[in-house]
């Protein structure tokens, strides 16, 4: 998952982001809530998880925002140590998906954001993706690269869906694994390193150059050839 940390306090937000890289997650971060909403402009999130006392623009004006004036309905999970009946309320009515109060377990942080991810992409929250020159129109399974439509199979589209929400960062073989094989994967990496090769293969004949690159030791990443 690629996830937008919007939290001043660095103490914190590190170690929320550290946690989620051990899990194979790529953090980005906010100290303030504009700078978050100018993010979200710019990168495509998996979900957002945003404190609610926050410099320039607080909590509830943010996730305001990003529902009203960018009509994003990107996960938001909303960290607070307010934890009243009414507080609740408001980041809800705010356009929150789930609101988990401090202090609380790193463990139960990452469970919650799972499953609001994953009920936004049930829920059809993202259907269409870019990274560089692929799109996808992920309802209809439609794969764009460049000026051509790319077939793929029902694994090697879901490798590629992965990758264009992780753009501009890296799919590490670890996350395909979970994702794909529900860490149960081959006994060899063979089967992975073939459906890459496909991958890479259909989309450098649309595109007439590279857009998959090998991080060795790492992943894999989309790569923009204009």
């Amino acid at each position: 998952m690629h996830v937008l940390i919007v939290e001043d306090d660095v103490a914190l937000a590190t170690n929320i982001g550290e946690y989620l890289e051990q899990q194979g997650d790529q953090p980005d971060f906010a100290s303030d809530g504009a700078i978050g909403l100018q993010l979200c402009k710019i990168n495509a999130y998996d979900a957002v998880i945003l404190d609610l006392r926050m410099p320039r623009i607080d909590g509830i004006s943010f996730c305001g925002r990003l529902r009203e004036k960018m009509h994003s309905s990107l996960p938001v999970l909303i960290l607070t140590a307010r934890d009243t009946v009414e507080d609740r309320i408001e980041g809800f009515e705010a356009g929150a998906d789930d609101y988990l109060c401090k202090p609380f377990s790193l463990r139960e942080l990452y469970l919650r954001l799972q499953a609001i991810v994953r009920r936004g992409r049930q829920a059809g929250h993202v259907d269409r993706l870019a990274a560089g020159i692929v799109e996808i129109e992920v309802h209809q399974r439609i794969v764009r690269c460049g000026d051509q439509v790319v077939d793929l199979t029902p694994i090697v589209f879901q490798m590629l869906e992965m990758l264009v929400r992780e753009y501009p960062g890296v799919v590490t073989r670890t996350q395909f694994e979970r994702e794909i094989w529900n860490d149960e994967p081959p006994e060899s990496d063979a089967a992975l390193r073939g459906h890459v090769h496909r991958l890479r293969e259909l989309l450098r004949q649309a595109a007439g150059a590279q857009v998959i690159r090998t991080i060795h030791g790492v992943g894999y990443q989309i790569v923009d050839p204009r």
